[in-house]
């Protein structure tokens, strides 16, 4: 048979591959047209035999090479299969013969059934020059301040999860949704994660690592979808999760040793067990490799990387995506709590030999032979901040309580980390409302009015009585009510109480300037920031955990207070609920808000690649400050987490120099009171100023 040269899976003209990885698993058209397939299976495996199925005809078989322990390869010339063809494996281990799909299938359409040939070649793509890094916006790990690119601090992200982000849930439906998203000047979105669990879920149990969920469409139509953002000025950054398999796992146990136990959320890889990890790392590292070079992603965000329980492997797949793709950045979701080696940068022999002895240094890795003191991700997802700032929203969170002086200390830590009021995680894993309803539990004392019931439920009944009370204002449901029927309303959610439609009023307009301030905060600071599909317009829908699998039972969990099947899916459409005219001016206010926010900081330096220069707050009336600079551009911030308004006699000690307000939250287009606003500032370093309850306001140095 003809020697092949396997690098030439990647054509070499490739804008976003440096170079080509060696160690592909799975089936690859090459450019000569043959088809490669290699699959890592049991060392015992005594053969392993390759059948195709092409429409009618009869099932072809072949042999494939051994061509060292576990690992099996066979290429066939041009014209023995075709794209979108059918293929699976046919093991012969412990005198059985097993069929199992491709592990690392690119498109796979039925969970027991065939893999597809998938070739990736195919898809015109029109985005060149945007990954070239051709565009001020493209977002690169590499970017300094003399390059056309941005940098991974100016990441203003939007997170959304393509099965409730529209009705329809496609990437076909996402794609018409993303116009929205740029004309607010996101410049990213993050995508929950799409690999292929054959049902409604948040993407976290993929067992096809490869391939998109064939729920929400085909590959070419995610790849369109990705080209289209590039086309708006989109950077694309996709979910993955190297952490675990789900519940619909038993093919991937039929076809080796990948797997080592279980972890919290499932099943997890067997990274460090015996000689086999090399190979389960080589399965990981191909799948990211995969959504960055065959889907043009300019980034991943990597799931709770502390449950892969290797940071071998997580320093593994740092290097290769670094030298492979190297404009490309990795988010951490790391949880624990900011740990500094997550984020620290490989050290400059690192460097040297990633750049010039990389398979030295690879294998260096493999063999577990480096230092953990640098694991390399780019930055990583800010748990402590995002907890604090609930917590100063909410009176606890977490296991924290409101303290300003605790903010303080979280905010400067936060800089370099991915910042956000609440993810998908926050809103879904607790009891699926979103952070106005809960505000709504405290603000119309929610908790004091349930009838009697099991304690350990109490806060979950009370957060979902907020949310149908709300939802009921909001699409006029409420204010239709008789006296008697509001009464028998509130009695059918537990709530022995009346609140009259303004009670409810007044909550929701206190509720929503909390909101504003939890995401003005987050942007008050420099680096990486993010939102939750929704929260741009502060849609008060659930976003509830939900999921089915196709094997075995239901795996709910009542413990949320609702049960997460389909009607949680639903639910947790963004269309879900209602607004009707008479409440809609707030959701354009808040909107508008956040493009502002977005606008501010896209024009203000010190708000991206910037630095706290210097923070002040003040204990008694829960205010905070923050001093932000950037060579010549400075910002000031101030903060007021109390509900008192104060009229032009609020007194702070600005740094020296002449300021002027330039965004304020109180604002009437920000669906404010429009009380509070400030203009210039006296000369004097001490200033009055005006302070919304609740509000947010920034000052730019004259």
């Amino acid at each position: 048979m003809t020697e092949y040269n396997i690098k030439n899976i990647n054509k070499k003209n490739d804008p976003c591959v440096k170079d080509t990885w060696d160690n592909y698993l799975g089936a690859y058209f090459l450019e000569d047209g043959s088809a490669f397939f290699k699959l890592f299976t049991f060392p015992e495996v005594k053969n392993v035999i390759l059948e195709i199925k092409i429409r009618k005809e009869p099932i072809k078989s072949f042999n494939m090479n051994n061509i060292e322990k576990g690992i099996w390869q066979l290429i066939l010339p041009p014209g023995s299969i075709n794209n979108e063809d059918r293929y699976r494996f046919v093991i012969e281990y412990k005198d059985e013969l097993i069929s199992v799909k491709d592990p690392c299938s690119m498109f796979q359409d039925a969970y027991f059934k065939w893999s597809k040939i998938y070739n990736h070649s195919l898809f015109k793509w029109t985005d060149r020059e945007w990954m070239c890094s051709n565009n001020s916006k493209k977002i690169s790990r590499l970017s300094n301040d003399t390059d056309k690119t941005a940098s991974v601090a100016d990441l203003r992200i939007y997170e959304l999860h393509i099965g409730t982000f529209t009705d329809e849930g496609t990437f076909i439906s996402a794609k018409n949704q993303l116009k929205k998203i740029s004309d607010l000047n996101f410049n990213a979105i993050e995508i929950m994660p799409v690999e292929n669990t054959y049902s409604f879920n948040w993407g976290y149990d993929g067992v096809d690592k490869y391939s998109p969920n064939h729920t929400y469409g085909t590959p070419d139509e995610l790849k369109d979808l990705i080209n289209y953002a590039h086309e708006l000025e989109l950077n694309v950054i996709m979910d993955i999760v190297p952490n675990h398999l789900g519940p619909d796992i038993a093919q991937l146990q039929k076809t080796g040793p990948y797997i080592e136990g279980e972890n919290c959320f499932g099943y997890k890889f067997n990274f460090e067990k015996d000689e086999n990890s090399l190979y389960v790392r080589d399965f990981i590292i191909g799948a990211a490799l995969n959504w960055l070079i065959n889907y043009h992603c300019d980034g991943l965000r990597v799931d709770m990387t502390k449950f892969m329980c290797s940071d071998y492997t997580m320093k593994q797949m740092v290097a290769e995506v670094n030298y492979h793709c190297p404009c490309a950045f990795l988010i951490a979701e790391d949880g624990r709590d900011n740990d500094d080696r997550v984020t620290k940068s490989f050290t400059s022999d690192e460097i040297d030999e990633n750049n010039f002895h990389h398979e030295k240094f690879i294998n260096k890795i493999r063999h577990n032979d480096v230092s953990l003191a640098t694991i390399g991700f780019d930055t990583e997802w800010d748990f402590p901040f995002h907890k604090q700032i609930a917590s100063m929203l909410l009176g606890s969170w977490d296991c924290r309580i409101k303290n300003i002086s605790s903010l303080d200390y979280s905010l400067r830590a936060a800089q370099s980390r991915v910042k956000y009021p609440m993810s998908h995680d926050e809103i879904g894993n607790i009891d699926g409302t979103r952070l106005i309803s809960k505000i709504m539990v405290n603000e119309l004392g929610i908790n004091d009015k349930i009838c009697d019931c099991c304690h350990s439920l109490k806060c979950k009944i009370a957060a979902h009585a907020a949310h149908k009370v709300l939802a009921a204002l909001l699409n006029g449901e409420l204010e239709n009510m008789s006296d008697q029927q509001r009464i028998e309303f509130y009695k059918g959610l537990s709530l022995n109480c009346d609140y009259s439609i303004n009670e409810v009023f007044n909550a929701y307009l206190n509720a929503i300037q909390m909101h504003k301030l939890a995401i003005g905060k987050v942007y008050s600071i420099p680096g990486p920031k993010m939102i939750f599909q929704g929260d741009e317009y502060a849609s008060i829908s659930y976003f509830k955990f939900f999921r089915k699998f196709s094997t075995g039972p239901e795996p709910y969990l009542r413990e949320k207070g609702y049960e997460p099947g389909i009607s949680a899916f639903l639910d947790s459409k963004l269309s879900a609920v209602k607004v009707c005219d008479k409440y809609k001016y707030i959701n354009e206010g808040v909107e508008k808000f956040v493009k502002d926010l977005n606008i501010l900081c896209e024009k203000n330096i010190a708000l991206s690649s910037g630095h706290i220069e210097k923070t002040f707050l003040h204990e008694i009336s829960d205010t905070h400050g923050i001093f932000c600079k950037k060579i010549y551009n400075e910002i000031v911030s101030v903060s007021n987490f109390s509900n008192v308004n104060y009229d032009k006699n609020y007194g702070i000690l600005f740094p020296k120099g002449q300021w002027k307000e330039i965004m304020n939250s109180d604002n009437i287009k920000y669906a404010g009171e429009g009380k509070y606003l400030n203009g210039n500032l006296s000369d004097e370093q001490y200033k009055y100023i005006s302070l919304p309850a609740y509000g947010i306001i920034f000052f730019e140095r004259i």
